[in-house]
């Protein structure tokens, strides 16, 4: 009986080394930590299903949100809870602060509308411009921020994403191997340039759907792209993308050949 218990052991930890063995990507070894307060320190970055940059997106978090530190792994990546939704998920721990973010902002697009709700197709109560500064004073679970603005006293909602902790054009970075950067926002629209993984751009506006006006950094080139494709920092792994179902072949049709596909293109 004694033998066949260590039989048993021996099997559980040769399972435990192939599974170990078997991972590509090392995540480090997670241990609690005493939950305590946090603030997001950029201006747009996401929470992610596990600790890596290739890792899935669980949802977008905004300069000054609140979150709940709940593990660290040896990797600097910090898992939290989002105070605002409840949302549980990963990011680096360096873009983190003990301290509130100051409630003093700066405009970072070129123009943005300052709306009387949080949607673009609320009422506009004023244009604002790259620098003119506001002071946040609430926000919502969609990543709308309802400011202040200084020059005027008027208070409504902009996108969270159009403000910045510093005055100047905001930078992003490209996180997949290839974004379609488009003359119009959607796919619709004709494909100007390709840009290539962690090329910088700099945010421009805004439009409907999630999609957002962009200048090359490198080329000057300026076109629209899906905002989910951009981080505000260099990445370490591209974002996968996600592939397109197949249509079922009709009944009927004879076999053919599939030529070789290319790898996926964003948006």
């Amino acid at each position: 009986m004694k033998g066949r218990h260590i039989l048993v052991l021996a099997g559980l930890m040769l399972a435990a080394i192939t599974l170990l063995g078997g991972c590509d990507t090392p995540r480090g070894v997670a241990y609690p930590v005493t939950p305590t307060y946090y603030y997001v320190t950029p201006s747009t970055t996401y929470l992610r299903d596990c600790p890596g940059y290739e890792c899935g997106l669980v949802t977008e978090v905004y300069s000054g949100d609140r979150v709940v530190v709940l593990d660290r792994n040896d990797f600097g990546w910090a898992r939290v809870q989002l105070d605002r939704t409840g949302s549980i998920g990963w990011l680096p721990g360096d873009l983190l602060s003990f301290s509130p973010v100051p409630a003093t902002f700066y405009i970072a697009y070129s123009t943005v509308y300052l709306r009387d709700c949080a949607d673009y197709n609320c009422r506009s109560v004023e244009l604002l411009h790259r620098g003119d500064r506001v002071e946040k004073l609430d926000q919502d679970y969609r990543g709308w921020w309802r400011v202040m603005s200084y020059k005027t006293r008027t208070s409504g909602w902009v996108p969270a994403s159009a403000v910045s902790m510093r005055p100047g054009p905001p930078y992003f970075y490209v996180n997949v191997s290839s974004l379609a950067l488009r003359a119009g926002p959607s796919t619709g629209n004709r494909i100007l340039t390709t840009l290539g993984l962690n090329n910088q751009v700099e945010m421009i506006g805004s439009g409907v759907g999630g999609w957002v006006q962009v200048r090359e950094v490198r080329t000057g080139a300026i076109g629209w792209v899906a905002a989910r494709y951009l981080e505000s920092f260099p990445v370490t792994y591209p974002k996968a993308v996600p592939q397109k179902k197949r249509a079922p072949a009709k009944k009927g049709a004879p076999d053919e050949e599939e030529a070789p596909k290319p790898s996926p293109k964003a948006m």
